[in-house]
């Protein structure tokens, strides 16, 4: 699909979506509070809240039927969330309600790990098996309660999963996170979100207790959902170069891509950048495409899961900047870009650009034309519908050469 940017400056406001990570966390917690009047997709609903809400609506149907399956999509949250909640609600020990849990994928949704929360349930009574030729997961058993332990290195989705599921059970439980806890602002958003509908957790260092006994049900028909930062990021870099304005981005928000600010304010004081992404892989790339046409040099360091998302984003990154002439270099952890400017870059129009069927890459690849001025032939746009579907009509509305 070819784009252009040539003499387009946008002169418009344009909101930012909900956030994902606080709306996958409302519609589970206010599921396992008897909530059932939230299960509906709606028009403007990303293709991960979709996942969420089918596979609640699965939990929901499931009836008397032994095998039970979950659409995830290609969902890496709603997955990971999934797993324990859905083993908790169906297979607890002593209350089964189905024999097995059919978890199916996506993309790359599959190959995405879940070892090690995997690793953490088998210890409680629930075997994860993953099965190649369906791209799906199977979990069996019956779960308990009691003390899981589980690495924090990965992803804080597996700690989130747990904290949301063992309040369940009526005996207490509690989560171990050994070693360093990644993305732990969004372990922050779970946490905010059980302690808001009656279910806290107390947390010592890097061990959390959940409540247990059950969720309180709940009578609130309604509820909001505030503005999605990560997205908000790409709409933050996008409006360095041309003329829009955001709204619905709350600067009291707890979600960690709010960094963004930080970064913004960082490239307008110095030439050079180092940046630690460990808690916000997510907005990298925007972050590294707009370093790279606004200072001599940035390092961004803890950038390792960026391999493991929807795409290899650190490969991604760099062979989106080195269509258009700008050089990077990649460590295990780091990716270093030096900057040029829009006037230096060397490419072909229109540039070829491909999203790799990748929400944030797809994204880059519009910044990229925006900021250079010129067309893009971008392979796809509509995995836009992961994260932020309405920016897809804004895109097709205003950017048709």
């Amino acid at each position: 699909m070819i784009i252009s940017a040539r003499n387009r400056r946008f002169n418009m406001t344009i909101d930012a979506p909900p956030s994902k990570s606080v709306y996958h966390r409302e519609l589970i917690v206010r599921f396992l509070c008897g909530d059932r009047e939230h299960l509906e997709d709606k028009a403007l609903d990303s293709n991960d809240i979709k996942a969420t809400r089918a596979c609640l609506r699965s939990l929901r149907d499931h009836g008397t039927d032994k095998s039970v399956t979950l659409p995830c999509g290609e969902s890496g949250s709603t997955l990971r969330f999934m797993i324990p909640v859905a083993s908790a609600f169906l297979l607890a020990k002593g209350e089964e309600k189905a024999e097995r849990i059919v978890f199916t994928t996506e993309g790359r949704l599959f190959e995405r790990p879940v070892k090690e929360l995997s690793d953490a349930m088998r210890a409680h009574g629930i075997t994860i098996e993953e099965d190649p030729e369906n791209r799906c997961f199977i979990a069996s058993g019956s779960m308990t309660p009691g003390r899981y332990e589980i690495d924090g290195g990965i992803s804080s989705q597996y700690i989130s999963g747990l904290l949301m599921a063992l309040p369940l059970f009526d005996d207490i439980s509690m989560v171990e996170v050994r070693g360093q806890i990644k993305s732990g602002r969004y372990i922050d958003l779970t946490m905010d979100a059980l302690s808001k509908y009656g279910a806290p957790v107390r947390r010592e260092g890097n061990v959390f207790f959940p409540s247990f006994g059950g969720y309180k049900k709940i009578e609130d028909s309604d509820f909001r959902v505030e503005g999605d930062w990560s997205n908000g990021a790409f709409l933050l870099c996008l409006s360095r170069f041309c003329d829009i304005k955001i709204r619905n981005l709350d600067p009291d928000s707890k979600q960690g891509d709010k960094a963004i600010l930080e970064f913004m304010n960082a490239i307008e004081e110095k030439d050079n950048v180092s940046f630690d992404c460990s808690d916000i892989p997510d907005i990298v790339p925007y972050m590294a495409v707009t370093a790279a046409f606004s200072v001599d040099r940035a390092v961004f360091s803890g950038i390792g899961r960026l391999r493991i998302k929807e795409s290899d984003r650190v490969s991604a990154i760099r062979e989106q900047l080195g269509a258009v002439g700008v050089k990077t270099k990649e460590t295990t952890d780091t990716l270093t870009v030096f900057g040029t400017t829009p006037g230096e870059a060397e490419y072909e129009v229109p540039v070829r650009l491909s999203s790799y069927n990748d929400h944030r890459m797809a994204m880059c690849a519009i910044l990229i034309a925006v900021i250079l001025g010129t067309e893009a032939d971008i392979d796809d746009i509509d995995c836009l519908d992961k994260s932020f579907p309405e920016f897809k009509e804004i895109v097709r509305r205003e950017m048709m050469p």
